[in-house]
């Protein structure tokens, strides 16, 4: 059913783009999702620690609620009269991840995708990998739905946002298992493709629901990414406004202000003490990583003022986007994270050597694209001490990593340099 969605759905027709190399990107993923499992079930056999099992399993839990009473099922979908409920407060006290080790000050994201397993465990009826088909269609839709952005803008480069949308292997491997992933990825894609619609005057009434629901989805699975983002979308709103006149300005602005509520924001309410919540956050990971035994902590940055955040931005975005070097494979699940790592340093070396400006009309998303990489780097990076968290977390920012750099890179000087990579341009065009 999926595949014949992707060849009749006209969401996924892409231009250039044969509906056979996004049926082939998504048995990869099926490939990949049930390695993943394979995974969580001989290697990392913990099923009540490991995420492959873990939300599925409080999901089963809650799916059983509906037959002993509907009611408490709808409480426990929607959070409300719970604790009112004697059958709901059962099983709610017998899911053991329900509640988040934490508080993040976001809304409670493991809640989230065990509900949504328990909504798809009426069309499996508990059989594990129907969710892993269901999951990597779901990031599938979100995944091409940023795919058409890119290729709004980048149409001669269209094969090489194809492998930065879809074949990253930190993409391919966890966008595809029944985690939080795919969820995040349908949420941003849904989104962005709205939002950008809307800056380019493309906006129609058949965009609005998508649109809520990929907002409502990113809110409700990472939260802090919106946050990541905020800076870039006010920009590109600023963008709008003035008709895409003083772009760098329009870009600068919410930077500065960002940077400004940083140093002011103490003085003006708890809420916006950023240092302190990073820095609480940050001991908060370093505890469950401790009681857990993660064997994959890192030292970062420290935060004790406000001007931390800044002085130490650089050295996090490293961490992020970097981090595990090839001499850290201590790990089976660093190896292709390093690969891909030398990789991204080998595109970056060919950026500036090749470097070329985007066309302007390419500018805004270029501009929102960095941004993002650069507040979530650096966010990410003094905030996440467990290296196995941050390769997973870093993949949406990682996907717009790629894509601005392959846009900000001169393909037709390489092309001239390197006679082979012309020749299967040519043959693949």
């Amino acid at each position: 059913m999926a595949i014949g969605l992707i060849y009749f759905w006209k969401f996924f027709d892409l231009l250039g783009i044969k509906p056979k190399a996004l049926v082939g990107v998504f048995l990869l993923k099926l490939v990949f999702g049930f390695g993943l499992a394979s995974l969580y079930t001989h290697y990392y056999d913990d099923r009540r620690g490991g995420d492959a099992y873990r939300f599925f399993d409080d999901g089963i839990l809650l799916h059983a609620s509906f037959r002993e009473s509907p009611e408490a099922f709808l409480h426990l979908m929607t959070g409300v009269g719970i604790e009112k409920d004697s059958i709901a407060l059962k099983y709610y006290h017998r899911m053991t991840h329900m509640q988040l080790a934490f508080y993040t000050g976001y809304p409670n994201d493991n809640a989230t995708i065990i509900r949504a397993n328990a909504l798809t465990t009426f069309l499996s009826q508990g059989y594990y990998h129907v969710h892993t088909v269901v999951w990597c269609f779901l990031s599938m839709i979100g995944l091409t739905a940023i795919l058409k952005i890119l290729l709004r803008h980048f149409p001669r480069k269209k094969w090489a946002m194809f492998g930065a949308v879809y074949l990253l292997p930190t993409t391919l491997f966890w966008s595809s298992g029944v985690l939080k992933e795919p969820l995040l990825l349908l949420g941003i894609g849904l989104f962005l493709l709205g939002f950008f619609r809307w800056i380019y005057s493309e906006f129609s009434a058949r965009d609005i629901i998508p649109t809520i629901l990929g907002l409502g989805l990113l809110l409700l699975t990472k939260g802090y990414v919106v946050q990541c983002m905020a800076p870039g979308i006010a920009f590109l709103i600023l963008t709008k406004i003035n008709g895409g006149k003083r772009l760098f300005v329009s870009f600068l602005a919410p930077h500065i202000l960002t940077i400004a509520l940083i140093f002011a924001g103490p003085l003006l309410s708890n809420g916006l003490k950023v240092a302190e919540i990073m820095a609480d956050r940050r001991e908060a990971f370093y505890d469950v990583a401790k009681s857990s035994g993660a064997g994959s902590v890192i030292q970062i940055p420290d935060i004790n003022q406000s001007s931390d955040v800044i002085l130490n931005a650089p050295e996090a975005i490293v961490i992020t986007y970097f981090k595990p070097w090839p001499w850290e494979w201590n790990n089976l699940l660093y190896i292709p994270a390093a690969l891909e790592n030398l990789f991204l340093v080998f595109c970056l070396l060919t950026l500036v050597f090749y470097f070329r400006r985007p066309p302007a009309y390419s500018l805004p998303i270029v501009l929102f694209g960095l941004s993002f990489v650069l507040v979530f780097g650096a966010l990410a990076g003094q905030v996440v001490p467990v290296l196995g968290a941050l390769v997973r977390y870093k993949l949406p920012a990682l996907i717009f990593l790629f894509a601005i750099t392959f846009a900000c890179s001169d393909f037709i000087s390489i092309q001239r340099r390197f006679p082979v990579i012309r020749k299967w341009v040519k043959k693949h065009a």
